[in-house]
């Protein structure tokens, strides 16, 4: 069991006894988390590392960076139950560092809006994409499964070329000193 997924199971678990509209008001602190940890990332490593692949079978990491852009927006369209609105392969186009880590952050900016819009009760919604009806619930354990995922990626991009990874450098800050 991921560690999304037991967040999870522990936050419906606990609904009851928490605040109105607990499930979502924990997935949206977790998505939160991976995506400050993810354009951090992005941040930390250099530009000319942005075509970097561990294998030439996968992703460079600039390629993974589009990928999450895109990803995000047709995971958070479910979400919201409309059409994709990106109509373009972020992937595909490519660009610079800069560019790709602006995708990604607009792309987590549209998921906002759909996580912001939903609530517990509305997670039993279904939507129908193709041939498949699914609960809107699906998009937003999708979410934050894909981020996380994608996100451990790129801390073994990082940690090839050298590059702490963002999550490790804060917890290796010294503790503030008690008065």
């Amino acid at each position: 069991m991921t560690w999304a997924r037991l967040a999870l199971t522990i936050s419906c678990c606990a609904a009851p006894c928490l605040a109105e509209d607990a499930v979502m008001q924990n997935l949206k602190q977790l998505v939160d988390s991976y995506k400050t940890n993810m354009l951090e990332a992005a941040e930390k490593l250099k530009e000319a590392d942005y075509a970097f692949k561990p294998t030439d079978d996968v992703r460079s990491f600039g390629q993974l960076m589009g990928h999450v852009a895109d990803a995000n927006y047709s995971i958070c369209s479910g979400l919201k139950g409309e059409a994709n609105p990106n109509k373009e392969s972020i992937e595909k186009k490519g660009g610079t560092k800069p560019e790709m880590i602006a995708a990604v952050q607009k792309s987590f900016d549209y998921c906002s809006s759909a996580m912001d819009a939903a609530s517990d009760a509305k997670l039993a919604e279904t939507v129908k994409r193709g041939n498949t009806e699914r609960a809107k619930a699906y998009f937003a354990l999708h979410l934050l499964d894909h981020t996380a995922l994608h996100y451990g990626n790129m801390i073994t991009y990082m940690r090839m070329k050298g590059v702490v990874p963002p999550e490790t450098e804060r917890r290796q800050q010294p503790a503030p000193a008690k008065k």
